[in-house]
């Protein structure tokens, strides 16, 4: 057992290394990093449509980030930096802004807590993943003293998709629907200003009663739902309208500019949800509930309550 960042984890540093290689030493000749790998080392890169998801070269990033940051080990990193720009250069980037494409004519899945939706054109959330990723290259590479690889991952814009209303838009093409996930995310990364910042938080707080219930939250608000999915999901459910706790902690940092009596209503309404329940869901709704004991909908927000110990 092993304490990090104020953290108790069950698993050794040992442990984290090799869950990390098995994962990135099946990376594809193209770069491409594997969606999951089963128990027998068999490397799954796609889920819904023809291409794999736009994800997971970030989330590899963050793993090697995490090691670096809640371990004190470097040594991942510097074995694996090249499999890391080789997956960062296989997503497919848009020809007029540092932002990720998908082909409106080849839809398929992008960011995994989205992944039945098909938004299309400049994406919004794996391009925050992104945004985040290269910085966190950067902080890597300037811990291992390369300053001239670290400069090449510094400078992202996300203007394209800000609605100028307090919300980014979910994608450029197809359906320009608001992302209530990707607009808090922004905050919660720092990947926008104060003043947008504070629209973001503000449109939040006013939006409150038409995203968050039980603690929990929606994709987009009330009373609306995706217009273009991959597969059947049915309006209200899953990914199409059902309530995550996985993204309550971003909401209520990003709320908390604003409206600190309304995050620990939040927080104490997911806590009391749970708690009644007897499990965490994946997400919920009236007479709807998905995967019992889901990690992420308590480890999500617990981030927020260890990072903000004097907000709650």
């Amino acid at each position: 057992m092993l304490h990090a960042r104020g953290f108790t984890w069950t698993y050794s540093i040992e442990d984290a290394v090799r869950a990390y290689f098995f994962i990135v030493n099946r990376q594809r000749d193209d770069g491409a990093i594997p969606d999951r790998v089963d128990p027998k080392g068999r490397p799954f890169y796609q889920v819904l449509g023809s291409k794999p998801p736009t994800d997971n070269s970030q989330f590899a990033v963050k793993i090697t980030w995490e090691i670096w940051h809640s371990y004190n080990d470097i040594k991942p990193f510097m074995h694996t930096a090249q499999i890391l720009e080789d997956a960062l250069n296989f997503l497919p980037m848009s020809e007029k802004v540092h932002l990720i494409w998908i082909d409106p004519d080849n839809p398929h899945s992008s960011y995994g807590f989205t992944d039945t939706v098909a938004k299309t054109g400049e994406e919004l959330f794996f391009s925050l993943l992104l945004y985040e990723a290269h910085i966190k290259m950067a902080e890597l590479y300037t811990a291992v003293n390369k300053p001239k690889e670290a400069e090449i991952h510094r400078g992202r814009t996300l203007d394209l998709l800000w609605s100028g209303e307090g919300y980014f838009f979910a994608a450029s093409q197809g359906y320009r629907q608001l992302d209530v996930w990707g607009s808090a995310y922004s905050v919660w990364i720092g990947a926008v200003d104060e003043l947008r910042a504070m629209d973001i938080s503000r449109w939040l707080c006013d939006n409150f009663d038409k995203i968050v219930e039980w603690g929990q939250v929606r994709h987009i608000p009330e009373p609306y739902y995706w217009e273009r999915l991959l597969t059947d999901v049915k309006p209200g459910t899953y990914q199409n309208g059902a309530y995550w706790g996985t993204t309550s902690g971003w909401i209520a940092h990003a709320i908390s500019l604003t409206d600190k009596r309304l995050v620990k209503q939040m927080i104490a309404d997911l806590a009391q949800f749970c708690r009644s329940e007897g499990k965490a869901w994946e997400c919920v709704n009236v007479d709807y509930r998905k995967c019992p004991d889901y990690v992420a909908t308590l480890a999500c927000p617990a981030a927020l309550i260890h990072m903000s110990t004097g907000l709650l």
